[in-house]
């Protein structure tokens, strides 16, 4: 029997979309994996050539919600053909009928709520004075975490840190006059990470770039490069500096993030030791207020789950249904 897809293209999911909707989509996310009301199934990564994967996530963010299937290409030369490196496709399917209700371009609901999913830690790991923060890269990422955490802490000065001074004047430039917080640019994060309360590392990179020593007392560290075993945007040393390692999902993190996976190799930390992001969103962990003081170091690693895209993906669902957005074809 024949049923609509309603599909939707970049374009109108951003048209959509806003700060405020995204963020409140991922706290749901969270609230959801805590409480154990969310139904997540493993992340699985299929590796391509150079460096390339195929990523899957499945998710309901409760079982009586529709079921969320995201199925992504990471291509890492991408940047060079004038890509994003991530590209994919969200496929929304109707909890009773299981027929495939809607079809959502991917990056445009990925950098939003990975972007919201580090506010979201942000929010309830960093120190509440937190004035200075740093991003690290230049790409969309980097772009989407600026406005995310600006939204969350009043920072007074931002530094955006690139490996091409060009790139990261231009997007300095960009972003100054939205976010209304001076931006300075340029390639060393050692100068500036030392006066950080807040580090963001937005790249995919394979090596470290930040070492223990460079980072400020009670600074929060969050990684969202580290989304893979072969990629590793902190060592061994930070995560065994931190007084708490907090994670979007212990088992999806000791499986793919390559920060964990070679932190626990080092010995410097054991499954047990990390904590859960939603059990901090749902107050059954305490978060630094338990295990880390203000002068402490907290680090956030988020390589991203399903139940996040399936709380933003519900979200444009919704208000696409409401303001007639988008294309419905019959399958």
């Amino acid at each position: 029997m024949s049923h609509d897809l309603l599909i939707l293209t970049a374009a109108e999911i951003e048209g959509l979309l806003d700060l405020e909707s995204v963020h409140a989509s991922q706290v749901r996310a969270f609230e959801g994996v805590g409480s154990g009301r969310a139904e997540l199934a493993p992340k699985v990564s299929v590796p391509g050539r150079e460096g390339a994967s195929l990523l899957t996530y499945t998710a309901r963010s409760t079982t009586e919600a529709p079921g969320v299937v995201k199925v992504v290409g990471f291509q890492p030369q991408n940047p060079a053909r004038g890509l994003d490196p991530v590209q994919g496709v969200v496929l929304v399917m109707d909890p009773d009928t299981g027929q495939p209700v809607a079809l959502l371009d991917g990056p445009a609901l990925t950098t939003p709520r990975t972007a919201a999913g580090s506010a979201v830690a942000t929010d309830l790991l960093a120190r509440p004075d937190a004035r200075t923060l740093t991003v690290v890269g230049t790409g969309v990422q980097a772009r989407a975490h600026v406005r995310a955490l600006a939204r969350v802490r009043a920072f007074e000065q931002v530094h955006l840190v690139g490996r091409r001074a060009e790139a990261a004047e231009a997007l300095a430039k960009e972003l100054a006059a939205e976010v209304g917080v001076p931006i300075t640019p340029g390639t060393d994060l050692g100068a500036v990470a030392g006066e950080s309360e807040v580090v963001a590392l937005c790249t995919t990179s394979h090596d470290p770039l930040l070492e223990a020593g460079e980072v400020a007392p009670g600074a929060l560290v969050i990684s969202v490069g580290s989304f893979a075993p072969d990629r590793s945007e902190v060592g061994p040393d930070l995560l065994e500096r931190a007084a708490l390692v907090v994670v979007d999902d212990v088992a999806t993190a000791s499986a793919q993030a390559g920060c964990i996976i070679d932190a626990v190799a080092a010995g410097v930390v054991t499954e047990a030791d990390l904590v859960p992001l939603g059990s901090v969103a749902t107050g059954d962990h305490p978060g630094r207020a338990g295990r880390a003081g203000r002068d402490d170091v907290v680090f956030y690693n988020s390589v991203g789950i399903a139940v996040q895209d399936a709380t933003i993906a519900e979200e444009v669902l919704r208000r696409a249904r409401e303001q007639q957005v988008g294309t419905t074809v019959t399958l």
